[in-house]
């Protein structure tokens, strides 16, 4: 017997949020999603200026599995709803004292290219892979795939010898320092944990399963730029029936008997809800919309959050071969840059950064002849207190004195169109806690059970999708997060009737 219709109210239209609506409209409720935007997509979203199409977040698809899964799950094939190109290769790698390392799917090309760097270390990296393998399958099958209700339900013995296994109580960078001996292979090697915006210092060892899913998964790219995700799982969500409500702020949750009853919205209409999923940033979501209730963050003053970012999204006048789809450029200081980024609190001095030239893959996201570059800056967070007024024009000098220092002297002059994000805007337009771009960080103290769960203590109808909560943070995370928390109301329906509700109603004075 199929459980009865619930009405959900769904806050928040990023990839958690419509992945999740997907597999509840499909499981037969009544799903509404309220999004501030104008359109799908939260963090992975899009700008169009003059003809450049620009990500404003992702730039790249691991784990592509995840996303096949996603959509079998609701009866579709990902390849009915999006075309993915393998990009080759994945990205290249420039250091600071001019010499560069190209990393791909080829083991043919990564041996030469990393015998090349540090001779001998090919042998040693086919077993980091070994390692990586190992680390991403017993990741995927004991850990980030399962809903855990308690601390003791995560650390059973099994659990605990497959930490152990992979190496869940080491640090990432001394763990790969342990096979490479060149600092730049250490980096290169180890910059992915900035996917998840932690330090490879701090981060625990199992993110060696990046590097390997890099070369055993490839790097992926979707037709349209990576905002074609959210369009795709919209168009699902829509042909599942569920209602989407743009440029519609959510204000506050309401409590009432103990539940989470109903969702005011900014212009003071009341929408009543059986159960509200929240895809609203987590710390962010308890701060703002659950104040008036008995929710409550626990430890809400020790979380850790992930660094920030400055953005520069730039539009030029002539195409740059010499650019791969994917660059990482990095400054003189690899450790003291994640120093002053997570302890200092500071911009570095010499700052590590990422150009993403897209219309390499996908010409149909610049002007004929021209490239639609995106570069990142990996920085503080808004902890950090920095007026950006005053520092992104001293930062985006110091880009472009690096790219002209590589060669790319008249990129600045080749600029039709230009525009910057920083931390500021990432906490305001996006209703990010503290401006953390990728959400709660993902320390030893919070990943698995001590990660904020997906479901509220208090409030048994409430709960959450996305980076902040379980797994993590990530396109592929946040779309087991939906899986997971999709399991959870299902759980919960099942048990629980819907409730009479009464037609919407103006609650301004609530």
């Amino acid at each position: 017997m199929s459980n009865p219709r619930h009405r959900i109210i769904i806050v928040g239209a990023g990839i958690g949020g419509l992945a999740a609506a997907a597999r509840l409209a499909h499981a037969g409720h009544e799903v509404e999603v309220f999004e501030k935007g104008s359109g799908p997509g939260g963090r992975c979203g899009r700008l169009i200026v003059d003809g450049f199409h620009f990500d404003t977040g992702p730039t790249l698809l691991l784990m592509p599995e995840v996303l096949e899964e996603t959509f079998a799950s609701v009866g579709r094939k990902v390849s009915d709803y999006l075309e993915l190109h393998r990009c080759d290769p994945n990205y290249r790698i420039h250091f600071h004292d001019g010499s560069d390392v190209t990393f791909g799917t080829d083991l043919v090309g990564m041996q030469r290219e990393l015998e090349r760097i540090e001779p001998g270390s090919f042998s040693p990296y086919l077993k980091f892979l070994a390692k990586g393998k190992q680390q991403y399958q017993v990741s995927v099958e004991r850990f980030v795939g399962r809903n855990f209700d308690s601390v003791a339900d995560f650390f059973t013995p099994a659990n605990l010898w497959s930490a152990w296994q992979i190496k869940a109580h080491r640090k990432m960078y001394s763990y790969v320092s342990d096979s490479f001996s060149d600092e730049r292979l250490r980096a290169a090697l180890t910059f992915q944990t900035m996917y998840l915006g932690i330090s490879p210092y701090d981060s625990p060892a199992v993110y060696g399963l990046l590097p390997f899913t890099e070369l055993a998964v490839g790097v992926w790219f979707p037709k349209g730029g990576m905002y074609a995700v959210p369009q795709a799982l919209e168009k699902v969500c829509l042909e599942e029936g569920v209602r989407f409500h743009y440029r519609t702020s959510v204000a506050k949750v309401i409590e009432e008997q103990g539940r989470a009853s109903a969702v005011v919205l900014e212009d003071g209409r009341r929408v009543d809800a059986d159960l509200v999923l929240i895809n609203a940033d987590l710390p962010w979501a308890y701060k703002n919309l659950l104040q008036d209730t008995s929710a409550k963050l626990p430890r809400v003053e020790k979380l850790k959050y992930t660094s920030s970012a400055f953005m520069m999204y730039l539009g030029v006048r002539r195409r740059y071969p010499e650019l791969e789809h994917h660059n990482v450029m990095f400054g003189s200081d690899y450790q003291g840059s994640f120093e002053d980024i997570f302890v200092n609190f500071k911009v570095p001095d010499e700052p590590s950064f990422y150009v993403n030239a897209p219309a390499h893959t996908d010409p149909s996201l610049a002007p004929a002849g021209k490239d639609a570059l995106y570069v990142l800056v990996p920085v503080p967070n808004r902890q950090a207190k920095i007026d950006w007024r005053l520092e992104a024009p001293k930062l985006r000098a110091k880009i472009f004195a690096r790219l002209a220092k590589m060669g790319f002297t008249e990129l600045e002059q080749d600029i039709e169109v230009e525009r910057t994000f920083t931390p500021d805007d990432y906490e305001f337009q996006l209703n990010l806690e503290r401006g953390a771009a990728f959400g709660l960080s993902h320390n030893f103290t919070q990943v698995g059970p001590f990660r904020p769960q997906n479901v509220d203590k208090a409030l048994k109808n409430l709960f959450f999708v996305g980076a902040s909560t379980q797994p993590g943070t990530g396109i592929p995370m946040v779309m087991l997060s939906a899986k997971l928390v999709a399991e959870r109301i299902a759980t919960f329906t099942a048990k629980h009737a819907p409730r009479e509700r009464e037609a919407a109603k103006d609650v301004a004075a609530a």
